[in-house]
């Protein structure tokens, strides 16, 4: 199941059972008519995403053909295992605006999927306020079980601290009068914030790129 798979606002599963697919409900995988986007781009395929209410991913194999696309939910995509050994494969899926959880950024189920797939690429497309891309790809020196033990081992602690920056980001911007929406939003920046940080020293220790787009890019790696 792909899509975010866990939250920091105090709901869903933990980030450990997240990062290992468990902590929830596999849903059940709506495959996509493909042949309705002939010849679609990952570029395309992302500027559809962002403007949609409901997830959607997207399976590119390695000369950039579109393959596969499935229909979520407005928190989640669930897509059958099978994709997951797809060699070489970029993937691509949005996290609608507005939704809570990992703001735009890659969630912890994101990156146990990229983690036991043969994918090359796993990018999260966002259609939140200041957010674009978050990418993360693998290198020839990637290893992938190396990260997931880390990651692992890190989750308990990060997802407290995530909690906690978000917590105080939500109490400071009511206590200076924002609205619980405003509130809200600075609350998943904070904790979006956390998690890049994390994600950008700690991936490339074991073969991992992690790259954020905040403005519109080239669609060139």
């Amino acid at each position: 199941m792909g899509g975010r798979g866990s939250n920091f606002s105090g709901g869903g599963g933990s980030f450990a059972d997240a990062l290992q697919g468990k902590g929830g409900t596999p849903g059940k995988a709506h495959p996509i008519d493909i042949n309705k986007f002939p010849g679609m781009t990952i570029q395309q395929a992302e500027e559809r995403a962002r403007k949609l209410g409901h997830e959607e991913l997207f399976v590119f194999d390695e000369k950039g053909k579109l393959v596969a696309g499935y229909k979520g939910g407005k928190d989640s995509v669930a897509f059958p295992t099978s994709e997951l050994s797809r060699k070489g494969a970029t993937v691509t899926h949005g996290h609608p605006k507005g939704a809570e959880d990992f703001g735009g950024t890659l969630s912890f189920a994101d990156v146990g999927n990229m983690l036991r797939s043969n994918w090359s690429e796993h990018r999260a497309t966002a259609s939140g306020q200041g957010e674009m891309n978050y990418i993360m790809r693998r290198t020839n020196k990637a290893d992938s079980a190396g990260l997931m033990q880390r990651m692992l081992k890190d989750a308990n602690g990060l997802e407290a601290q995530v909690k906690s920056e978000a917590r105080k980001a939500r109490k400071r911007a009511l206590s200076t009068g924002k609205t619980p929406q405003q509130a809200e939003h600075e609350a998943r920046q904070k904790g979006v914030g956390v998690l890049n940080r994390y994600y950008k020293d700690t991936m490339p220790k074991y073969g991992f790129e992690y790259v954020t787009r905040k403005n519109p890019y080239p669609y060139q790696r």
